[in-house]
């Protein structure tokens, strides 16, 4: 995705708390969707970015929809890949409530990395090996509060969805059936004011990963036409990015 978006926008990737080379989270921290949200908020402030297009995909997505609905003066436009709804509680892997619940269904690495290969297919193995390598660079402790935090959030859906005003694209591939599937994706894109599907025909796994390209070309496409929609309506016509 970066050589696609950095080529028209310039592109930041906060590490969420715990994760990668980020501060650890002490011991005593409690992880909840709202911190989480906190952060990435704090995280603008200190980058002194007042609003900005946010990309989310699978539980980045999770995160997205609660950005913009806690503070969508700072979203120009959702970008979800792939996305359970803001209600993970009720999600098939989120109603386990705890990663050492879901690990039996994840797998170890020989299970989960099968898994992995299946879905994206003999044509993505050099995908499916990125893929599996980057999964365990994450500390464990991270990975667990990040789930946990997610399959304990519960929210009125319907509601929610209904007040998330920022313009946002859904991206998903129009035979995928691990998780979400186009139906529910279509559901959430219902549900929200300005929502847009868009799917990808012929694509089964995880669009984000088999045609990265293609999904970074319509996130661009889609905040372009933001941007440009902004500079019309505004005195100068000229918008920042």
């Amino acid at each position: 995705w970066i050589p696609t978006l950095a080529s028209n926008f310039r592109v930041i990737r906060p590490h969420l708390r715990g994760h990668w080379d980020s501060t650890p989270a002490p011991d005593s921290y409690r992880w909840t969707v709202d911190g989480l949200v906190d952060d990435l908020k704090t995280f603008l402030d200190a980058m002194r970015l007042d609003a900005v297009h946010i990309v989310g995909e699978s539980l980045g997505g999770f995160l997205g929809y609660h950005l913009a609905y806690r503070y969508p003066e700072r979203l120009k436009t959702l970008t979800l890949a792939t996305a359970p709804g803001p209600n993970f509680k009720h999600h098939p892997l989120g109603k386990l409530r705890s990663f050492d619940a879901l690990h039996p269904v994840w797998g170890a690495d020989e299970e989960w990395t099968a898994r992995n290969a299946a879905e994206l297919g003999p044509e993505n193995c050099a995908l499916s090996e990125w893929s599996n390598s980057e999964r365990w660079k994450c500390p464990e402790a991270a990975t667990k509060g990040y789930f946990e935090a997610a399959a304990n959030c519960e929210v009125n859906e319907d509601e929610f969805l209904h007040g998330i005003g920022t313009r946002t694209l859904y991206l998903i591939g129009a035979e995928n059936t691990k998780n979400v599937t186009v139906q529910e994706a279509q559901r959430l894109c219902d549900l929200m004011p300005q929502a847009e599907l868009v799917t990808f025909p012929g694509v089964s796994a995880r669009c984000q990963f088999v045609i990265p390209e293609k999904c970074a070309s319509e996130g661009v496409r889609f905040a372009n036409e933001q941007e440009q929609s902004v500079a019309r309506r505004s005195p100068g016509g000229a918008s920042g990015r």
